[in-house]
Order: structure tokens, then C-alpha cells, then sequence
């Protein structure tokens, strides 16, 4: 199909199908047969979305060039520094209010700021229903422009906190759940909750807590995320869910 990708603007042929989260970040959502199986959260009822080989993706919405290229070397990048060994260094830390981390250091901030730019850009033009919360309006626009012209801005320019409660023992990894919107300081926030990961965006400016301003990935290349303690993952995950953690 010919059409007008909506990265580059141009009218190219366009992919059949545009992962909207790379598979990679769904790596412990795929059953023994390689399918993952997604659901949606609507009034704390969970509606099964049906399985499928790969995670959520777009028909026609991206030229080959975009996808694979701009977008795809992005995604290996990341998949290689959270997943695969990729060289970088890091330590479990804890800061002077007991908030536990792990800080990396050595990492392309380019690149990583892009990629989570890229996720919530793909979200926000995304017609699929885990998506329908993610409206960014102008600073769809915004975002465009800088992925087109490999531009990640400040690094308080739509920070992303990252969080995690992998390494709590016991504890669910095979949730995917609605991306959500809600309110901070003023301005607009989207949370994606994608295999015991929680990923936080900060879109209007002020928007991000002081406590967190040093979290988000930097120009130094050093990024913390958060280790979540035990009370902090449950709300997180009955808030985004609707499922009561016991």
C-alpha cells in the first residue's frame, strides 16, 4: 500500500504492520508457543484482546525506511543496554530518602532519549485500544520533528522516570496494560505499565517532581531506575489494572 508515512511525511510504500512497543520489551509476556497475550482494562474488568505472535502493531502507518531504520536501530540499541549485555556500567545505589535505584552510566543519550520519544509518539498516533489514553496533541508534532532531525532535546524536555519491580520475588511480569493519562503539577502524564517495567512521561514542563529531576537519562549518559518497594508496585499495579494484589 501506497501512502503518507507519518514519520517522514512523504508518500511511500508503507509496512503492513508497525510495532508500536518493540517486541523486546515483551519478552516475558510470550507463552511457550510465542504468543502474547493482551488485554484491556475498562471499569476494573479485564476484556481478553485474543493472542497473537507479536505485540501491539499498526497497519500502514510507517514507510520501511522510518520503521526499520530511524525507529529499528533505536530499538536494537535499547534492547542491547537493558536486556542483552550491551557494555555499560552500573551499581544498586540508594539515595539520602531510602529511595533504592540502579544507576547505568556509559549510555548513548541520543539514542535512549529518542527511543522512549519514539514509544510515545508511536503510542499517541497508534488507533489501537491499549493506546486510546495517549493523545498528545501538539507535542505530537513537536516529537516528530525530533526524531526526524535525531534531535532528543534537554534532558528535562519530556523525561521519562523509569521503574521496575522485577526484582521483587514472586511478583507478575506478564502485564501489559492500557497506557494511562493523568494529571501531575499542572501538566499531563502517560504511564506505561509493559512486562514489570512502569514507564513515566512528563509532557508539560514542571510537570516532572523535583525529587525525580536527576532520575531521566542525561546528557552524561547515566540514568537511575527505580527499584519499587513492595507498597509502592502494589498501587501501581492495582491502579493500572484494576486487579486487587494480595
Amino acid at each position: 500500500m501506497v501512502g503518507k508515512c507519518k514519520l517522514c511525511g512523504e508518500n511511500k510504500k508503507l509496512c503492513q504492520k508497525s510495532h508500536i512497543i518493540p517486541n523486546f520489551m515483551y519478552q516475558d509476556l510470550f507463552d511457550e508457543e510465542n504468543r502474547i497475550h493482551a488485554f484491556q482494562v475498562k471499569n476494573s474488568k479485564i476484556k481478553q484482546l485474543g493472542s497473537r505472535q507479536t505485540g501491539e502493531f499498526d497497519k500502514y502507518i510507517l514507510c520501511p525506511s522510518c520503521d526499520n531504520k530511524t525507529l529499528g536501530r533505536l530499538d536494537t540499541y535499547v534492547s542491547l543496554i537493558l536486556y542483552d549485555g550491551y557494555p555499560k556500567t552500573f551499581q544498586r545505589c540508594e539515595s539520602p530518602n531510602g529511595m533504592k535505584y540502579i544507576s547505568y552510566t556509559g549510555i548513548d543519550y541520543v539514542r535512549f532519549k529518542l527511543f522512549l520519544l519514539s514509544v510515545l509518539w508511536r503510542a499517541s498516533i497508534s488507533t489501537r485500544p491499549l493506546f486510546r489514553e495517549v493523545r498528545l496533541g501538539p507535542h505530537e508534532e513537536r516529537i516528530r520533528q525530533m526524531l526526524l532531525n535525531s534531535d532528543p532535546g534537554e534532558y528535562l524536555k519530556y523525561p521519562c522516570v523509569m521503574m521496575t519491580y522485577r526484582h521483587l520475588k514472586d511478583w507478575p511480569v506478564d502485564i501489559v496494560t492500557q497506557a494511562s493519562h493523568s494529571r501531575a503539577n499542572g501538566g499531563h502524564v502517560y504511564k506505561f505499565m509493559v512486562s514489570g517495567m512502569l514507564y513515566i512521561f512528563f509532557i508539560s514542563d514542571n510537570a516532572i517532581p523535583t525529587a525525580l529531576m536527576d532520575v531521566p537519562i542525561n546528557r552524561k549518559g547515566e540514568i537511575k531506575i527505580i527499584l519499587s518497594p513492595p507498597r509502592l508496585a502494589r498501587r501501581a499495579v492495582e491502579n493500572m489494572t484494576g486487579i486487587k494484589m494480595v
